[in-house]
């Protein structure tokens, strides 16, 4: 009895020694995987922090270029024979070519190539792998010019001489009514584009007035006592039956256009892309997109369309050599002279109304898109940059001291006469002579205006 008693106690000892066993064995595994998980987190973790370093190291090295570029642009400007030779396209076409690192070979690369490449990345302190993209910004929509700008009293001497009829009367569009009048216009085309491939357009776009969104548009950009447009009224009583207050301030980012009451997200998707809220006064030609040359001329058919980026880009098939234009003035005789899109009057007016609005045509621009990707393992990190290359403002020209009313009376001797005769001839100056003592284009550093993380 007495062994079957210590038999029994002994296998239950047994059992419970194999359910300790069992436990901790479990425990260890459970510890073990998560042990190993954390650790896989860890590393993701650092993986994630290098690549974000590699990133901003891109980031930095684009920002590099670009003051390079800054300081070559105002080496040219400065320099009218250097100006000559070298255009600013050149130079910009330069500091845009993509970086990827590590440095891709060839194929047909020899020895002392690649080991001329290993010793690099042997010396460097980058870890991973690294890919920068810089890109002229050539949409020149730009919704906060809608702005309006308070009109500043002159004084009666000022007024006089504005309503002489013996002055110039030529009425000059306002900035904000041209863009106002090229966003309706841009806006119409995509909603006409649109409803030849959409069949589901009168769903989505049926009750859409280009008009009305727009100045919605102009009244969300728009300090409220600056807004005295007629649609006011409309507007303003929809925002408030909707309990929404409007910014009435500039955009930012172009995401806020989510914010406009009348503009649902297939609208604002469908015409985004044509807009920057970023300050662009160059337009860019060597960067102009089909869309963007239909704004500037309106009246433009497919087939000069075709021709014109047949001319700039070159077509393999025809093999015809891409032209970029190396001036403004190239990309003139190509509008009026051998494509005749427009008349020399047309295009002179169509640059002062785009002049007015503080928009320059130009084969470089100022504003770039930087994107600038990290990678590490297994991880990827991408920083999106605008970058802004501000113009140096010009020094307020003196004001010309006024002449005292009476002098009229004074007598006048020959010398004086003769004096005044040369002095006038010497005002008048051809358009080329005043363009040449204009003073030189001067770029400042580059500073990043907007910047999104990935």
């Amino acid at each position: 009895m007495r062994n079957k008693i210590l038999n029994n106690e002994s296998g239950m000892a047994i059992m419970m020694v194999m359910s300790v066993i069992a436990i901790l064995a479990f425990l260890l595994a459970d510890f073990t995987f998560e042990s190993k998980i954390n650790k896989i987190k860890v590393y993701n973790q650092q993986d994630k922090f290098q690549a974000r370093l590699n990133a901003e190291a891109g980031l930095n090295f684009a920002l590099a270029k670009l003051k390079l570029y800054q300081e070559g642009r105002n080496l040219i400007e400065k320099n009218k024979q250097l100006k000559e030779l070298i255009q600013p396209s050149l130079i910009e076409s330069v500091v845009t070519m993509e970086f990827m690192y590590p440095i891709p070979l060839p194929a047909g690369s020899d020895i002392q190539q690649r080991s001329a490449l290993e010793e690099f990345e042997k010396n460097n302190l980058i870890k991973g792998r690294m890919g920068v993209t810089i890109s002229s910004v050539s949409g020149f929509l730009n919704p906060n010019n809608l702005r309006v700008t308070p009109v500043v009293e002159e004084d009666n001497n000022n007024q006089n001489l504005d309503s002489d009829p013996d002055s110039d009367s030529e009425k000059t569009i306002k900035p904000e009514e041209f863009i106002e009048q090229k966003l309706v216009n841009t806006l119409t085309q995509a909603l006409e584009t649109e409803k030849e491939v959409n069949p589901d357009y009168d769903l989505i776009y049926g009750n859409a007035n280009p008009e009305l969104l727009v100045k919605e548009l102009k009244f969300f950009v728009n300090d409220l006592k600056n807004f005295n447009d007629s649609e006011r009224a409309e507007i303003e009583a929809n925002y408030l039956s909707a309990n929404i207050t409007p910014k009435h301030a500039p955009l930012t980012s172009i995401d806020e256009l989510y914010l406009l009451l009348g503009w649902n997200d297939d609208l604002i998707e469908l015409i985004k892309d044509k807009l920057t809220v970023h300050e662009v006064s160059v337009i860019a030609v060597n960067q102009l997109t089909a869309e963007q040359l239909k704004i500037l001329f309106p009246d433009i058919t497919e087939f000069q369309l075709e021709q014109f980026f047949k001319h700039r880009d070159g077509d393999k098939e025809l093999q015809i050599d891409a032209q970029e234009f190396k001036s403004e003035k190239d990309f003139k005789e190509l509008i009026v002279g051998k494509l005749a899109i427009v008349d020399e009057s047309t295009y002179e007016k169509r640059k002062k109304e785009l002049e007015q609005a503080g928009l320059t045509i130009a084969v470089a621009g100022k504003l770039y898109k930087v994107v600038s990707k990290g990678f590490y393992g297994r991880a990827e990190y991408s920083i999106t940059a605008f970058v802004d290359l501000p113009i140096k403002p010009l020094p307020e020209p003196k004001k010309d001291e006024k002449k005292d009313p009476g002098s009229l009376s004074k007598p006048i001797n020959d010398d004086q006469f003769i004096d005044e005769e040369i002095e006038d001839e010497t005002v008048e100056k051809t358009e080329e002579e005043k363009k040449e003592e204009e003073p030189p284009l001067e770029l400042l550093a580059p500073r990043v205006i907007e910047i999104r993380l990935e």
